[in-house]
Parts: structure tokens; sequence; C-alpha cells
């Protein structure tokens, strides 16, 4: 979780850069990194994946800060996103085992479609500005 959600986020963070920053190759732009709402308030039954998109917003606050956007003009933002459908529709595993019924009755919960989720994101950058 922390090697996917995180890890492989700074990663292709660190591999962009370069081609983006003003001062190197690049022409400015905007990184928008997708992230959960669980980063925002802790889960205590998805520890891990709650702490990875801590992690996402922690990283993208500190890549948006102005010393690196007024130098590069590369814009970095956090979607974070609610429950969607296709989560939901996947076997839930909580962190610890009594918290099991909980990852389960999340199947019964509101959520939004991918598709809406995709078209929040397309205005979130539309709209959006860096941090």
């Amino acid at each position: 979780t922390i090697s996917t959600n995180l890890t492989g986020m700074m990663n292709t963070c660190a591999t962009v850069l370069p081609y983006m920053d003003k001062q190197q190759m690049g022409k400015g732009g905007m990184i928008v990194n997708v992230t959960s709402v669980v980063g925002l308030d802790p889960s205590p039954v998805f520890c891990a994946y709650s702490a990875s998109k801590f992690g996402v917003i922690g990283f993208t606050r500190s890549l948006a800060d102005p010393l690196y956007y007024s130098q590069n003009g590369v814009a970095v933002m956090a979607v974070c996103c609610g429950p969607t459908k296709l989560f939901v529709d996947r076997k839930l595993t909580a962190f610890l085992s009594y918290g099991q019924s909980f990852a389960d009755r999340l199947r019964s919960a509101p959520c939004q479609s991918p598709t809406v989720c995709a078209k929040n994101i397309v205005k979130a950058i539309e709209c959006g500005e860096n941090g």
C-alpha cells in the first residue's frame, strides 16, 4: 500500500518534474495527485491505506509550497476523492480483524461512480490553483 500509493507517486513526481520545471526543460504545468478523504481524517479500519493517503497530501502540500512554485512554475494539487462504487465493490479487508464488520458495512454506504469522480477531478483541474 505504501509502495504503490505513496512511494510510487513520489517517484512519478520526481521523474516528471525536470520535464516540467521552467528552470530546466519545461514550460511549467500542473501535477494532480489523486488521494482520498481518508487522507484528511484517520481511518481506524484501513490504517495503512489512510497513512499512505496522509503521506500523499503531506508530500503534495510540501511540493506546492510557493518556494518551489515561484521557481519552477509547476502547480501541484491533491484531489481527495470519497468512496467510489468500484472501491466498495471490492473485497475490503480491515487492518485489524475486529474492524472487518465496519469494512463490510461500507458496501451499503452512499458512494459515487468512477465517472462522477473523474468529472470532479477534471473540474478541480480547470478551477484549481497551486496547493
